[in-house]
């Protein structure tokens, strides 16, 4: 038995690579995590543009918005056994996020625990994230010769499993080490941040929802703290030598 996992991209549907098509055109089953029972699937929204869906199972999987994992991880057994269940009726089954699936991805969850009841195989294809969208778009190199890559979120998790609205203790340290940092779910963290970057010699933007037709990227400024920010927005820094 085998599960696939197609990462689809940040949102344009010519984004998705030709393996991860091809895979999902194949699918008998098709798994999509959703955040609430009255929300849609950002992923399958995605591939409903390039693959016809007529005739496969759609299965949506119950993720909540919840930082305190161990809240989480009975939604992570139910998904986990639906899938098994689909896979034992020998049908080709995939599980589509937004993104790459390795990347922050809802999926990095399912992916533990089957490695760890090794019930079944695995096959991960990779995608676009946000970020290398957000570059492409700006013409601005991530990483050249020697530089130093840093993805982060923006804050921490507490003990209590709830993630902060600060930007995290050690961003300082990170500046220091890495030539280029992507900090991703950055909305709420956007006027600390602006203020730490204020006397550093950065090439500096912000970006939500890269490669959709709702697209927002801009120079990071201290406008921005008086815009409606996504929670799910990334900015990028670049420092200038």
């Amino acid at each position: 038995m085998r599960l696939y996992c197609v990462g689809v991209g940040p949102g344009d549907p010519e984004l998705i690579t030709i393996k991860g098509r091809n895979v999902i055109e194949g699918a008998d089953v098709i798994f999509t995590p959703i955040k609430s029972l009255q929300s849609e699937s950002f992923a399958l929204e995605i591939i409903r543009k390039v693959v016809d869906l007529s005739g496969k199972e759609i299965i949506k999987l119950l993720f909540p918005m919840v930082t305190n994992e161990e809240k989480l991880i009975p939604y992570w057994e139910k998904a986990y056994n639906k899938i098994k269940e689909k896979l034992t009726e020998n049908k080709k089954c995939v599980f589509i996020v937004e993104g790459d699936p390795l990347i922050y991805s809802t999926f990095n969850s399912i992916l533990k625990m089957a490695k760890d009841k090794n019930e079944f195989e695995v096959e991960i294809i990779p995608g676009i994230s946000s970020f290398q969208a957000m570059a492409a778009r700006l013409k601005v190199p991530i990483v050249d010769g020697d530089e130093i890559l840093a993805i982060m979120p923006a804050s921490f998790k507490e003990k209590s499993g709830c993630r902060t609205a600060e930007l995290r203790e050690d961003f300082e340290k990170i500046f220091d080490i890495a030539s280029t940092i992507f900090i991703m779910k950055s909305g709420r963290v956007l006027p600390e941040l602006i203020n730490k970057l204020s006397n550093k010699k950065t090439l500096a933007f912000f970006g939500e929802l890269c490669s959709t037709e709702q697209e927002f990227i801009s120079e990071l400024t201290p406008q921005l703290i008086h815009r409606k920010n996504q929670y799910f927005s990334t900015v990028m820094i670049k420092k200038k030598y």
